[in-house]
Parts: structure tokens; sequence; C-alpha cells
């Protein structure tokens, strides 16, 4: 059994044929962490745990859609204590998060706000794109011992278009998701 995480039901709005629990999550961490959790505790642990969903840009090699290698707290800063995307007073510390995919180049800044303009601290944290909802997903999916992979269409550039283009693309990810599934991912 496989549990797939989407935050919303405009981004995959027919779900892939097979063995798939799909649980919508909401938008941001706190709702996605929130749910996925939930739905664990309800069912019998998934052989994996699958995100789907959009995510802004900000590489230009990095486009259509792509598997998240890292996972980071774009938008957790506890410093002086840690650097950002750190969880400081934890045994390990808390910061990145590596999924399953068999390649890890993509890295994706997950934070609880809309990227609308360009951060500094993206280029410094070698950050490709941005979601709302991954480093949560994946957090859970470690916290509980079940392999994670996620899949992220890039619906905009981040960038002062970015509402009005992800309004426009946020399905436009889902034939090819739903392909990539049926062809074995």
């Amino acid at each position: 059994m496989i549990t797939l995480c989407v935050a919303l039901e405009a981004e995959l709005p027919e779900s892939p044929k097979g063995d798939f629990q799909v649980i919508y999550t909401g938008v941001g961490k706190v709702q996605a962490a929130t749910q996925l959790a939930k739905h664990l505790c309800q069912f019998h642990k998934p052989d994996l745990i699958i995100n789907y969903g959009t995510a802004g840009g900000l590489n230009p090699l990095v486009q259509g859609l792509t598997e998240i290698g890292t996972f980071v707290q774009r938008d957790f800063n506890a410093e002086p204590q840690a650097p950002r995307s750190i969880i400081p007073f934890t045994d390990p510390e808390v910061g990145d998060i590596k999924t399953d995919a068999p390649v890890m180049q993509v890295r994706c800044g997950t934070g609880d706000s809309f990227v609308m303009g360009p951060d500094p601290w993206f280029v410094e944290a070698d950050v490709d794109c941005v979601d709302m909802e991954g480093w949560a997903l994946a957090y859970v999916a470690q916290q509980y011992g079940i392999p994670f992979r996620s899949w992220k269409y890039i619906s905009d550039m981040a960038d002062e278009n970015a509402m009005e283009d992800w309004s426009a693309n946020v399905a436009k990810g889902a034939e090819l998701f739903n392909e990539k599934v049926q062809n074995g991912i």
C-alpha cells in the first residue's frame, strides 16, 4: 500500500490507478504533518509515502515534473541558536531531510508562505524550488520509519507573477505525475 499526499485536490484532480490511499492534506506544514500523522494512526503502516504537488521554481534548469532529493525548511529561523533551517536543541539537530529518491539533485525549500520574490538565502542554501508541505511530510515519514518520495510540478517561477501562473498551471502536472506512477516509479 502507498499513501499519496497532495495538498489540494486541484493539484491532482484524478488519482492514479493502483494501490494508493490518497489524502488531501491542506496547505502548509502544520496541516500537512497533522493530516499525515492522523492517517498513519488510523490505518496500517504504508510501504511508501509519496508527496505530489506544485512548486515555485528558482533554478531555471529545474522545470516540469521533477523528483525532490532533499527538503529544507526555508522559513525556520532560530538564529543565533542554530543556522536558518535547523531546529536547535534536538539531538541530533533536525535540518535537511533526504528523500528516498535515487538521485539527490533537486533541493526544495518548504515554508508557510507563498513565494513571490527573491530571497538571498535561497541562493546561499542552493534551493532549486519552493513548496509549502514537503519538509513536514518528509519529517513525519522519517519519524515513522516509512520510505518517502516526492515529485513537484514547477507551476510558476516564484516571482511577482507567481499567483497568476500557479492558478493557470495548478493541474497541468497531474497527467505527467499519473503517467510516472503508472509506469512504475
